[in-house]
């Protein structure tokens, strides 16, 4: 079941299933590594997320995460 980014745990392993957000930041995210279908981890839900994907720690803001969906693996 997906769903925003934002409401996923701390530690939880998710799936990204889909980037519903504007193309600039689609782009952006594509270039760090979080792409549809790619495997993460929630490392800290605070007011920013933060989401590991592969080697990489990515900062997230609360707004941008919201349009984020994922599902848990």
């Amino acid at each position: 079941m997906m769903h925003p980014l934002n409401t996923s745990k701390e530690g939880e392993e998710i799936v990204v299933r889909c980037l519903d957000c504007n193309c600039d930041d689609v782009c952006r995210l594509n270039e760090l590594g979080c792409v549809e279908g790619v495997n993460g981890k929630i490392i800290s839900n605070q007011k920013n997320i933060i989401l590991q994907v592969g080697e990489s720690r990515l900062a997230i803001a609360e707004n941008l995460a919201k349009s984020i969906f994922v599902s848990p693996i």
